[in-house]
């Protein structure tokens, strides 16, 4: 099942809510196994995992992890 978040991200992850908040266009397949895409701008990630949560929660750190310095000054 593969879904735009932008109807359910807050029932789903709210780090992936808290992503989407900030400009990132997610996309979620969730079965025997989670992929969650994210693309801001030019960067794309993109995680797959066996659990949602940790999925999610990679997807997230990385994320973060690639904002540029200035951003947010």
């Amino acid at each position: 099942m593969e879904a735009n978040l932008a109807t359910n991200a807050h029932r789903r992850s709210f780090l992936l809510e808290l992503l989407q908040l900030a400009g990132w266009h997610l996309q979620v397949r969730d079965g025997d196994t989670a992929r969650i895409r994210a693309r801001r701008g030019e960067v794309e990630l993109e995680v797959t995992s066996v659990s949602f949560a940790e999925a999610a929660g990679t997807i997230f750190a990385r994320a973060m992890r690639s904002a540029r310095p200035d951003e947010g000054d």
